[in-house]
This record gives C-alpha cells, sequence and structure tokens, in this order.
C-alpha cells in the first residue's frame, strides 16, 4: 500500500458499453485524490484517452484466432455458438491481454484493480500477485449467473497455465465483490452482495410531453457497425416522421437520409444526457447504458432489441411498466415500423409509462453516489476494506 493516495488500475476490455460503467467510479476516485491508470487492449486506446485517462496497452486476440471463432460460431446452433462467444472472453481474450496486465501490476504497483466483470485477465493478475481486486458489472447481474458455469471451465486452463489453482467450478468468481449501477428494481431477484450506486452526474427527470413531443431515437453505437441494426434504425426513422412529434435520431450521418421532414433531424452524435431533458420518449435497441440513461432521466422506453443482452433489458423495462418493447427476440429482420409507430403513439398518450419510469428515476436517486465507494466503502486503516473484505 502506498503512503497517501491510492494507485488504481481499471481494466476494460475493448467495448464501449463494458468501459462506460467504470467511467463514474474512475471519476470518484480521482476526485478522491487517488491516481488512476486504464489497462485496455490496444484496439480501445483511442476512447480510453479521450475519457482522459491515461493509458497502459494490452494484447488483443489475434485476429486469426477470432476469425476461426467467430466461422464456428456462424455455422453452429444457438447454444453452441453462445458457449463459443462465453470461450473468447473467458479463454482466448485473458490468454492475450494477461502478459501486459502482469506487466502493469508489477511496474506500476496498484493498490486496486477495478475491473469490469468480463475482463478476466486482470482478475488473473491481480490474484497472481496479490493485488485486492473489485469488479463493476456492466448489465444485468443474471449474466454472470448465467456464464459463470461455461466460462469457469474454459478460464481454469488459462489459470493453470500460470500457476493457479483451476477452479472449474467458478467459486473463485462468484466470490468477487462487485459493485453496479442498475437499481435493484430492474434486476429479476437483486442479490443483497451486490453494492448499487449512482453516478455523480445526475439528469434531473425528463419534461413533460409538449403538443410536439420530442422523439428521440438511438441505437447507440451499432447502429452504423452493424448492418441488421442500421436497417432497424432506418425503419424506426421511418415509421416516425409523419407522426405530429419532433423526431431526434442519433448514430447516423444525415447525409444518409434523403427527403427528410422538417420534423426529423439526424446527428451522428448529441450529448445524451441534455436531450433526455426534454425528450418524452426514448425509442432504442436496448443496450444497457443508453437504457440506464432514460430510466436515470425518467423518460419512458419503446425498446426494439437486436442482439446480446437487449431482449432481457427491453423485457425488464416492460416488466417495471417503464415502456414496450417491439420486435422478435432474435430476429434480424427490422422491426415492423407499425408496431414501432404504435408502441410510441401508446407511450405518448399513456402516463403511466413515464410515472413508471419516473418511480425508476427516484430509486436511482436514492443510491449513493458512486463517491461513496471510496469515502465509505474503499479506504481505511492500511489498505482497501469492507467491499473487499478485508
Amino acid at each position: 500500500m502506498h503512503d497517501g493516495d491510492m494507485r488504481i488500475l481499471m481494466a476494460t476490455t475493448s467495448g464501449s458499453g463494458h468501459f462506460q460503467p467504470m467511467l463514474p467510479f474512475g471519476a470518484a476516485f480521482r476526485r478522491a485524490g487517488h491516481e488512476v491508470l486504464v489497462a485496455a487492449p490496444r484496439s480501445f486506446a483511442g476512447q480510453v484517452e479521450r475519457a482522459g485517462y491515461p493509458y497502459w496497452p494490452c494484447d488483443d486476440i489475434a485476429d486469426e484466432d477470432l476469425a476461426v471463432v467467430h466461422a464456428k460460431i456462424k455455422n453452429a446452433p444457438p447454444g453452441e455458438g453462445n458457449l463459443l462467444t462465453v470461450g473468447i472472453g473467458a479463454d482466448l481474450a485473458p490468454r492475450a491481454i494477461l502478459p501486459r496486465m502482469l506487466a502493469a501490476v508489477d511496474q506500476w504497483r496498484p493498490d486496486l484493480v477495478f475491473r469490469e466483470v468480463a475482463e478476466l485477465g486482470s482478475a488473473l493478475a491481480a490474484e497472481l500477485r496479490g493485488v485486492p481486486q473489485l469488479q463493476v458489472l456492466v448489465g444485468l447481474e443474471k449474466f454472470s449467473r448465467i456464464t459463470i458455469p461455461v466460462g469457469a471451465p474454459l478460464l481454469a486452463r488459462v489459470r493453470e497455465s500460470v500457476g493457479l489453482p483451476p477452479d472449474e467450478a467458478g467459486d473463485r468468481l462468484r466470490s468477487l465483490r462487485s459493485v453496479s449501477l442498475l437499481p435493484p428494481s430492474f434486476e429479476e431477484s437483486p442479490a443483497p452482495s451486490i453494492h448499487r450506486f449512482r453516478d455523480d452526474v445526475f439528469s434531473p427527470a425528463g419534461a413533460s410531453p409538449s403538443d410536439e413531443p420530442l422523439v428521440y431515437v438511438t441505437f447507440g453505437t451499432v447502429a452504423g457497425a452493424i448492418p441488421f441494426a442500421e436497417r432497424a434504425f432506418r425503419a424506426t426513422v421511418d415509421a416516425l416522421a409523419d407522426l405530429p412529434v419532433r423526431v431526434l435520431a442519433t448514430g447516423a450521418d444525415a447525409a444518409d437520409f434523403t427527403d427528410l421532414p422538417a420534423n426529423v433531424r439526424v446527428e451522428k452524435w448529441v450529448p445524451q444526457d441534455d436531450i433526455l431533458r426534454a425528450a418524452a420518449v426514448m425509442v432504442c435497441h436496448g443496450g444497457m447504458g443508453t437504457v440506464l440513461g432514460a430510466l436515470r432521466a425518467g423518460v419512458p422506453l419503446v425498446v426494439v432489441p437486436q442482439f446480446a443482452d437487449h431482449p432481457d433489458n427491453a423485457a425488464r423495462v416492460e416488466a417495471l411498466g417503464a415502456g414496450l418493447r417491439v420486435g422478435v427476440d432474435g430476429s434480424t429482420a427490422p422491426a415492423d415500423p407499425d408496431a414501432v409507430r404504435a408502441a410510441v403513439v401508446r407511450v405518448l398518450a399513456d402516463p403511466s409509462f413515464r410515472s413508471a419510469a419516473q418511480v425508476v428515476a427516484r430509486e436511482i436517486a436514492s443510491l449513493p453516489p458512486a463517491d461513496e465507494v471510496v469515502g465509505s466503502y474503499l479506504t481505511g486503516g492500511d489498505r482497501p476494506r469492507r467491499l473487499l473484505g478485508t
């Protein structure tokens, strides 16, 4: 342990949805005067640096290794495809990232490894060097319960290769202390062992609908990167264009859209919190960060799931009464434009959706701020404590 301020190594995979939940805590660490370094694959260097953090480069999975697995996934039945996908995170990724992650621990000597739940190389590095670690969940906690039985036997081989006990049952992974930005109500069965916080930069509840309510459409970063998500995004914009609303759609180039009516605006990027203050409804793909942003602002949603955790997130929104989901889970066809349109009209007309979203917003606002990870949970005595069980 260093005298005075701590050194905190934040470790992430190369995914924005995995890195973003770490940032409120990273900001809290810095406000408390601690030094933060982010270790991530080289392909993610730009996003780390744009977030304003010093960067420690680690290796990506070799392209040829990924290509082999992706080819198998493409031709595999759904169950086997999911197994292969988990294998990337539990085998290929930690093998690739571990050497440079260990170098970061050995050379920079952090007091804490703060990692997102999917980045397992840093978990092994921390265990090997006896450094306390804390993980942030990037979505519903159910996914950890689902993936550990599949991933632990694969990770066991990596553990043995570096001299750690194999832990094929995943007991070590289950024992790791976790924090989350999700409120308990969003979980199907919230575990009391998960410590929950809110982002210190809190958005006030969205505006009440007006004569020309604002419909905010965003599919995050996926719309321009995945063809079937791009088709769904375009179908959504087209479905809303002739409603008596203002439409702001983000995540695409306006030049790619022709003959847009005056009430529709397309932008590559806007500050989401600013838009949510005025939005009457958000239409999105169901990414966890996007959904949480809307709920934090008390804005109801229409969710058009695309892949990964989107269907589960959409189901939770609907279960809470904070919005509707549209489309067939697992389908790569664009959602029915009439169904999207009808869902938006219904959410705008029925105040119960906004009321339910605002209930969740108040729940989020009642959570302790991320700064309490530092002030109340992390430090004290001569080393990190409480959340770390030390």
